[in-house]
């Protein structure tokens, strides 16, 4: 266990992919993958509380989501996020919330709260590597996942230099390939795919904000005043919403010098970012069909089918999702289950906030 160590769970997403149960009201991280009815951030919480001990577990979110919060994961401090503006301003407002709350300069593990894990321990043993990385330099530590075929959904590293265990000079991030380049990357070799899990000091993150975007970083340091002083709260409210809204990965870690990658063993990871990753933590039948609900699948092959209270038949498909929600019903390849937020897209320009 690492005393010196929190960890902050980022909540704030909407799960567009997931639509049309991932909603507004209840997005993506509150929703169940597993037979046991635990949903994503419950297993997110669970995992990583015997990394840090009881107590040390930080959810940052919406204030929206806070009953959603104190429901799912009630032994979490919940750190209120005015509002959405990416994971850039999420992860500065986090650092500086705990090194206000800790008085010193803690290592934070960051964790987006949807991902799902085969072996937690294989998990903890990277984290508590890259803990102990972060405690020792002034690095920027990110975990990444040996790559098991040419992914089009990840962003990549390169990595550099070897440094001790299993950890890596970070040579350069590469965003989403297209399938040619994502091959190229599987049969080269020397890239990981990048799970959006990171751990650094407070101290060198926030020294990464003044560096790279610091506009945020002059708000920041504001909050931080506000906090220390018990200010005004709406007026913290006023500064997080200037911030640029940019993501952790363009803002800082694309330009940093100073980041690590430790090359995670395979511990069965998913940032369960489609219909189809999400059928991939049940049992499927013989010709590979997940059928849940009142729902059957004849001759069919590689279907995913969720029924919510009527029967669907699905007859002769393959490689087809079929999700109902009750009040709207999602049928899509599964070649093309990365655009379902185009649905959401769709809803919004046609005014149909009751959907979305």
């Amino acid at each position: 266990m690492s005393t010196n160590a929190m960890v902050v769970v980022m909540a704030g997403g909407q799960g567009s992919r997931f639509w049309p149960l991932s909603r507004a009201r209840l997005p993506k991280q509150f929703l169940s993958i597993s037979e046991n009815g635990e949903s994503l951030i419950q297993a997110t919480v669970r995992r990583v509380e015997p990394l840090v001990g009881s107590g040390k577990v930080c959810v940052i979110a919406n204030s929206s989501f806070a009953t959603l919060i104190r429901e799912h994961v009630p032994s979490v401090t919940f750190i209120e996020e005015p509002e959405a503006r990416n994971t850039a301003a999420c992860i500065g407002l986090a650092a500086i919330a705990a090194t206000v709350s800790s008085g010193g300069d803690p290592v934070l593990v960051v964790l987006p709260a949807d991902h799902a894990v085969k072996s937690e321990e294989l998990l903890r043993a990277a984290l508590a590597e890259g803990i102990e990385h972060a405690r020792k330099s002034d690095v920027l530590v990110t975990i990444g996942i040996p790559p098991t075929h040419p992914n089009t959904g990840y962003g990549y590293i390169k990595r550099g230099e070897g440094l001790s265990g299993r950890a890596y000079r970070v040579d350069r991030f590469y965003e989403k390939p297209n399938s040619q380049r994502a091959q190229k990357y599987l049969d080269q070799g020397g890239y990981s795919w990048n799970s959006g899990m990171f751990v650094w000091r407070a101290s060198v993150i926030l020294e990464a904000f003044r560096e790279h975007l610091p506009e945020v970083y002059a708000g920041l340091l504001e909050i931080r005043e506000i906090l220390e002083s018990k200010g005004p709260v709406d007026r913290i409210a006023e500064i997080f919403k200037q911030f640029e809204s940019i993501s952790i990965d363009f803002g800082i870690l694309e330009h940093a010098r100073n980041c690590v990658v430790i090359e995670a063993e395979e511990f069965g990871w998913s940032d369960v970012g489609s219909w189809d990753q999400w059928a991939e933590n049940f049992a499927l039948d013989d010709e590979g069909n997940l059928v849940k609900g009142d729902a059957i699948a004849i001759d069919s092959h590689g279907c995913v089918v969720r029924a919510h209270n009527r029967l669907i038949a699905a007859v002769g498909l393959t490689d087809i999702v079929i999700i109902d929600s009750g009040d709207a019903l999602l049928v899509v390849s599964r070649e093309h289950v990365q655009d379902v937020r185009k649905v959401v897209g769709e809803l919004k320009k046609r005014g149909r906030s009751e959907l979305i």
